[in-house]
């Protein structure tokens, strides 16, 4: 049996090197609702932007770097204004269900570009899907602090 890889989407993600352009393009064209703005994170290469749109989660990435790293070279090179998608976000409902997401990835020979941990928030995974899908995806494992940030957003489904 196939361990469910695309279950659970709740977050669209576009890499952007405008995240302001962006946000009014997605509120404007797209029906987004307002934009809960995250600029100065500690310890982040991105500045990011997360809305709803009905239960779908939006989320902004704009890299503080023109290049070197995960989201900076998914649109390096663009010479204009780029908005593009970079992955979705599933959530997963344990630790053990993320360990057999990650296992089935790498059994299959995608790679794991990025994992990362905020303890008390979250856990996250991507796995290097581009040559079959086109982006990456994206693995959650929410604890209470991420709960709480996601419900924060204006029109967060969460709350």
């Amino acid at each position: 049996m196939a361990v469910p890889q695309l279950r659970n989407v709740f977050q669209i993600c576009y890499a952007t090197n405008d995240i302001d352009r962006a946000a009014v393009i997605l509120q404007e064209q797209f029906g987004c609702g307002e934009m809960l703005f995250m600029r100065d994170l500690p310890d982040s290469l991105t500045q990011i932007a997360l809305s709803y749109c009905g239960d779908t989660n939006f989320e902004l990435v704009q890299p503080h770097n023109p290049s070197g790293d995960f989201y900076s070279d998914w649109i390096s090179g663009a010479q204009d204004f780029v908005l593009r998608l970079h992955h979705y976000g599933m959530l997963v409902d344990s630790r053990e269900d993320m360990a057999a997401i990650r296992a089935a990835h790498v059994a299959r020979g995608h790679g794991i570009p990025l994992e990362a941990s905020m303890p008390g928030n979250l856990d996250a995974l991507y796995a290097d899907v581009t040559g079959t899908l086109g982006h990456y995806l994206e693995y959650i494992y929410l604890e209470e602090g991420g709960r709480q940030m996601f419900a924060a957003v204006p029109g967060s489904p969460m709350r």
